[in-house]
């Protein structure tokens, strides 16, 4: 291992967490000096071609505007449901199922996240659960951090499978052995995910008025329970049973039944609930609800559709706007316009244009919001993946080197030695960190994590397993996604205290993940 090297990758990293978690500065001036700090190391010590560096960055802002579209599209809907009054409706239905804010949390940020992760996955729970969060009377810092943290557990199964089916594809798995992976890795998100429930009601009682915090969690275990079983047993049967693409979907579409049915009957809800916005709990009348709900119950109905049905998903992923080896790096970019959710997310919104009979100047009001929110947070985005593009890149070198991931990580994996099972969870953490994506760092740690779990001995699905569950629980702290959901809610210059938030939960999660490995280990070797 040469430590040098290794002491140089990690500064880009250390000055990250030293600017935006400890002094505090926004991303939208951290992230450029991070970057470019990054481009001298990789220039000077790494060697990449000044070609590889122009692709990176290039790439970096194509990934950049298909991002900022999904947000936008977000956004819009918002801005859209507010000129049309339909925000109040949505307050008046969620305060009718339960006015209590932790059971809002766990239904909003939790199951309805669950269900457009597994449908869409890559940043679009939080776009769309932390408005929805923020319009019944959560702060934006409290809508961002709880929708992070809840977009942990669906994240393995996210967007159909994704981070297992592509992200461990370079290990050519049989279908065996990723049916083992997948089985493996719900058992551990399954029990260690009993975390976020507890965080959530946490987050809302700290964030409350409450004077008894204690006691006010207290009476809330008995739902925190339910909806804990709720969420664990449709994700593990349907995980060992059917694959990969469809846990999350089936558990969040199957939790947001119950727990809301649960909710509204008071089934093991605290008798005193904690508000944020206090509104009438009269049930609105069923047609206004289904015009209030009807962007989302469209944006879902495309999402599925597009995703689910194999016919359809082809043809609409065969239309494909790419640039291959650019620059003649190996470096490509490849934009599906009919597939990304950006699309059905502004097609739902144009189809309620006409059902909401919005005016030109609702509309223009409506798309003049947008902008305003995305305009800056587009240049931190900017700067945050061409950092991570540039990691990336950095593996295609004239130094001979490895790239500064793999270096980390190896790195990583020859210190910790026998504690390796413990410490495997938070490199697909660190993974997804950098990546904003389970999948992305299911490709870069996947083949190291499968061979250093050989050359130790311990099983490869094992440690692939808690590879895909950490990297799942890295999205939590990912400061794109911290970035991107921030935008969404208006929140300005605050990416360090939502991390300083998430982090904790992070680690608590990562750390809860490698015992269960520790454990299950003892029984395997």
């Amino acid at each position: 291992m040469n430590l040098i090297l290794t002491l140089v990758a990690l500064i880009p990293f250390v000055l990250l967490f030293f600017l935006i978690v400890i002094r505090k500065v926004p991303a939208l001036k951290s992230m450029p000096l991070i970057w470019l700090l990054t481009v001298a190391i990789t220039l000077a010590l790494w060697k990449i071609s000044v070609e590889n560096f122009a692709a990176s960055f290039l790439k970096a802002f194509f990934m950049t505007t298909e991002i900022m579209l999904i947000i936008f599209g977000a956004v819009l809907l918002i801005e859209v449901l507010k000129q049309k009054r339909q925000v109040e409706v949505i307050q008046k239905l969620m305060s009718s199922i339960s006015p209590d804010a932790r059971i809002q949390a766990i239904i909003i940020a939790w199951f309805f996240g669950a269900l457009i992760e597994g449908i869409a996955g890559f940043g679009t729970p939080a776009a769309l659960a932390a408005p929805l969060l923020v319009s019944i009377g959560f702060s934006p810092l409290l809508a961002v951090t709880t929708a992070l943290i809840s977009n942990s557990i669906p994240v393995s199964f996210g967007a159909a499978g994704t981070p297992i089916l592509i992200g461990l594809a370079p290990l050519n798995l049989s279908g065996t052995e990723i049916g083992q992976i997948t089985n493996l890795t719900a058992v551990f998100n399954s029990i260690a995910g009993l975390v976020i429930p507890i965080a959530l009601v946490c987050l809302v009682i700290a964030n409350s008025r409450e004077k008894k915090r204690f006691s006010g969690f207290v009476k809330t275990i008995p739902f925190i329970l339910f909806s804990w079983i709720v969420f664990i047993v449709p994700y593990y049967l349907v995980a060992h049973f059917v694959g990969p693409e469809l846990p999350s979907i089936i558990t969040g579409l199957f939790g947001l039944v119950i727990i809301s049915l649960a909710a509204h009957y008071r089934i093991l809800t605290p008798k005193r609930a904690i508000v944020f916005k206090r509104v009438s709990q009269k049930t609105p009348e069923f047609w206004k609800v289904m015009k209030s709900i009807l962007p989302y119950l469209l944006i879902i109905a495309f999402l599925a559709l597009t995703r689910i049905i194999p016919l359809i998903k082809t043809s609409l992923s065969s239309i494909n706007l790419s640039w291959n080896n650019i620059f003649n790096t190996g470096v490509s970019y490849s934009f599906l316009p009919f597939y990304t959710p950006s699309f059905y997310f502004i097609l739902s919104v144009i189809i309620c244009f006409f059902i909401y009979k919005a005016t030109g100047k609702d509309i223009s009001i409506s798309i003049k919001g947008a902008f305003s929110r995305i305009k800056i947070p587009f240049i931190a985005l900017l700067f945050t993946i061409a950092f991570v593009q540039l990691l990336i890149s950095s593996s295609n070198n004239a130094s001979g080197i490895e790239g500064i991931p793999a270096l980390l990580a190896e790195s990583i994996s020859l210190v910790s030695k026998g504690a390796y099972i413990l410490i495997s969870p938070f490199i697909g953490a660190f993974g997804a960190f950098i990546a904003g994506s389970n999948t992305v760092s299911n490709l870069l740690f996947g083949l190291l994590q499968s061979t250093t779990a050989k050359a130790l001995g311990l099983s490869a699905i094992l440690i692939i397993s808690l590879q895909v569950a950490g990297g799942a629980v890295g999205n939590m702290i990912a400061i794109h996604n911290v970035i991107a959901a921030n935008s969404v809610v208006g929140l300005k210059d605050s990416e360090g205290k939502v991390i300083r938030k998430t982090i904790i939960v992070a680690i608590i999660y990562s750390l809860a993940l490698g015992i269960l490995g520790l454990i299950l280990a003892g029984i395997i070797l």
